[in-house]
């Protein structure tokens, strides 16, 4: 049985509604579901704002913050050489936690690690979580974390060659081929016309972040792309790498081109009755 659902696509091409409608109609069939979308903190195969840091990094921190090396000690998640804080989560549940070590934590964010331990701890991360959802019952609904995230980090920050990063997800797609797993894609149609129709319905700090992300590092500074148009040329190269991993992958998948709601949820519906026999 399917046990886990990828949802993929760029910023505004409906990912979310589209997890929430996969995770209602399983339901109606009777089936377990487990939502994750973008920024859930809790995500089990992705990282979400998570620190770590090796047994150098983590003794110099609790040097810096004596006061709070107690809590910060209750608080690591060790593997190894690997320390492990969820460190927004910490900033959430302790609000009168310091600033300054929350900052320091943050300085060891794994998506703004070198590439050779990021991708060491996100492929370790995903055969864990497969290993561990091949004995449970839920259909794992994720959004946005097997092509969007990677591809982000290994093309938008640090510039990595297309074929290196395509190499990277044809792992992870390995990694939880056992799990059955199925891929819907969704093209919401020409890039500029979804991101100015999104840029409008977003906070304006949104699209100066992304469009600096995507422009100021990594393969965006690199081809010495600029502003909006550069976020444009960035997405249409994503996208097309996006498009040319689908029929590489070890597992099904469907592409949803734009169209009405009611129109692409209907094509996921009957893609499903496939996946999800009666």
């Amino acid at each position: 049985m399917t046990k886990l659902i990828l949802v993929e696509g760029l910023p505004g091409s409906g990912k979310t509604t589209t997890a929430v409608f996969i995770a209602n109609w399983l339901q109606q069939q009777g089936r377990e579901t487990a939502v994750f979308l973008e920024g859930n903190l809790d995500h089990p195969a992705d990282f979400e704002s998570v620190a770590c840091l090796d047994a150098r990094e983590y003794a110099s921190l609790l040097a810096r913050f004596p006061a709070e090396a107690s809590f910060v000690q209750s608080q690591v998640i060790q593997d190894g050489d690997d320390h492990f804080f969820h460190y927004r989560a910490l900033q959430q549940n302790y609000p009168d936690l310091a600033e300054a070590l929350i900052t320091s934590l943050a300085q060891y964010e794994i998506y703004e690690l070198p590439v050779p331990k990021y991708q060491r701890l996100v492929r370790q991360r995903w055969q864990r979580f497969a290993e561990a959802a091949a004995t449970g019952n839920p259909v794992y609904i994720f959004e946005c974390c097997f092509l969007q995230n990677p591809l982000t980090m290994l093309l938008g920050r640090h510039d990595e060659s297309v074929s290196a990063a395509e190499s990277f997800v044809l792992e992870l797609a390995a990694a939880v081929r056992g799990l059955r797993p199925c891929l819907i894609y969704l093209h919401p149609g020409a890039v500029r016309t979804t991101l100015t129709k999104i840029a409008g319905e977003r906070p304006s700090a949104w699209l100066d972040f992304v469009i600096a992300y995507h422009t100021q590092q990594g393969h965006g500074k690199a081809q010495g792309w600029q502003g909006f148009d550069g976020l444009v040329q960035f997405y249409e190269m994503r996208q097309a790498i996006e498009l040319a991993l689908l029929p590489q992958l070890p597992f099904p998948g469907v592409l949803v081109q734009h169209s009405s709601q009611a129109a692409n949820q209907s094509q996921i519906a009957d893609f499903l009755a496939r996946i999800f026999p009666a």
